[in-house]
C-alpha cells in the first residue's frame, strides 16, 4: 500500500481526532514540519499553548527538554509526544541534576548553599534540573525575562547561581550592573580545588553555552556592516557578550521576529539565531534584506534530526490507537518543575 504524504497523514488524524490532536513546532524545526504544525513558537510559548488547549494528545516538534516543559505544565488527562526521543540540546546536556548536587556539595565548603544561594535555570534545562531549583527555592527564566528573574532572585538571597547558559547569564548581569568581580564561573568539567573566588562571588555562572549562538563573532559584526552600509543588527542573548554589545537590538526569538517584521520595507537586518528561523524570516518579508550574521550560517543539528516521517509515524500510531514516544514525568520531579515554572511566571506577571 502507497504510503500518505506527511499531508495527508496530518489531514487525515485531524479528521479522526478532531480537537484532541495539537501540534506544535519551534521556530528552529524544518520548513515541512512548521508548515502543518497547529502553532510555531518558542518552547514555553507552546508548551503554555497546549496546556490551555482542549488537546488530548500533544505532538512536540523540537528537542525533548521543549517536550518535557509541555507535559510538565499540562492540564490532566493531556499527553505529550515527542517525534524523535534523541532529539536532545546541546546547553541542557551541560547540566543534570547530579553535577548541581556536587556543585552544591563543594559551595558547602565555604558558605550555606541553602540559605546563601538561589537557583535560576534557564528554561532551556531538563525536567530534573528545574525541580532541583524549584525545591531550592528558586525559578525558571526564559532569554526574554532572565533579567527580571535575576533582579527578583537577588531580592532574596545574597547569591544567585545561574543555569546553564554562561552568557545569557553574564548579559543579563550586565544590565544589572553587575560587575566581573562579582562573577565567577564554575566549570564542571575542571572544578577548581578552592572555592574562594565563589566565597566572594555575587553571581555564579554554569560553563555552558548554546552550540549555535556561540558562533556568532564580534568579526561577524564588523564585517556585515562593511558589507552592508545601514545595516541593523540583531542577536539572541545566548550571544557571547562581545557580540551582544556592538548588536542594535538584542531579544528573544520572538523579539527578533517582530522587530525585523514590523521594520519598514527595505530594512536590512543581519540576524544572529538559528539559520532555519532566519531563512524562513527572509522568505516571510520579502520587501526587507534579512541574512544571517554568519558567513557560514549556524544550524541547530538536534532540531534538524525531526523529520516528516518522524511525525507521520507519530500520527499514524495515534490512529491506530497507540501512542508513541509520550513525555514521562515523575510526580515527584514534575511537582517540583513546576513550581519553578509557575514562580517565572508570577515573578514577569505572565
Amino acid at each position: 500500500m502507497e504510503r500518505l504524504s506527511l499531508e495527508e497523514t496530518v489531514a487525515e488524524a485531524r479528521e479522526a481526532l478532531g480537537k484532541d490532536l495539537l501540534i506544535l513546532a519551534h521556530h528552529y524545526q524544518r520548513d515541512e514540519i512548521v508548515e502543518v504544525a497547529d502553532y510555531r513558537g518558542d518552547s514555553l510559548e507552546l508548551s503554555r499553548k497546549a496546556a490551555a488547549s482542549e488537546a488530548r494528545w500533544i505532538v512536540f516538534c523540537g528537542v525533548h527538554f521543549m517536550a518535557e516543559t509541555a507535559a510538565i505544565l499540562a492540564k490532566e488527562g493531556q499527553r505529550v509526544l515527542v517525534p524523535r526521543e534523541d532529539a536532545g540540546c546541546f546547553l541542557a546536556h551541560t547540566v543534570d541534576y547530579s553535577s548541581l548536587m556536587e556543585l552544591w556539595r563543594r559551595l558547602g565548603e565555604v558558605m550555606d548553599p541553602d540559605t546563601d544561594v538561589l537557583p535560576v535555570a534557564y528554561v532551556n534545562t531538563t525536567a530534573d534540573v528545574k525541580a532541583f531549583v524549584g525545591e531550592k527555592g528558586g525559578a525558571c527564566c526564559t532569554s526574554s525575562s532572565a533579567e527580571a528573574v535575576l533582579r527578583w532572585a537577588f531580592s532574596q538571597r545574597e547569591k544567585v547561581l545561574f543555569v546553564p547558559d554562561q552568557y545569557l547569564g553574564r548579559n543579563a548581569a550586565r544590565r544589572l550592573g553587575i560587575s566581573e568581580g562579582e562573577i565567577a564561573v564554575w566549570d564542571p568539567r575542571r572544578p577548581p580545588d578552592r572555592m574562594d573566588a565563589f566565597a566572594r562571588a555575587r553571581l555564579i555562572l554554569w560553563r555552558g553555552t548554546c552550540n549555535v549562538h556561540v558562533r556568532f563573532l564580534p568579526e561577524d559584526v564588523r564585517r556585515v556592516r562593511g558589507e552592508h552600509p545601514g545595516v541593523r543588527v540583531v542577536v539572541h542573548p545566548e550571544c557571547r557578550p562581545e557580540v551582544v554589545e556592538l548588536a542594535d537590538e538584542v531579544g528573544s526569538t520572538s523579539y527578533i521576529i517582530k522587530t525585523a517584521s514590523s521594520s519598514p520595507p527595505g530594512s536590512s537586518w543581519a540576524v544572529g539565531t538559528e539559520e532555519r528561523l532566519v531563512a524562513r524570516l527572509a522568505k516571510e518579508n520579502p520587501d526587507k534584506e534579512i541574512f544571517s550574521l554568519a558567513e557560514i550560517p549556524p544550524f541547530c543539528s538536534y532540531m534538524s534530526l525531526t523529520r516528516p516521517g518522524d511525525l507521520a509515524a507519530i500520527l499514524r500510531g495515534l490512529l491506530e490507537h497507540e501512542a508513541k514516544n509520550v513525555v514521562e514525568i515523575p510526580p515527584g520531579i514534575r511537582a517540583h518543575a513546576r513550581a519553578a515554572l509557575e514562580r517565572m511566571l508570577e515573578i514577569t506577571g505572565s
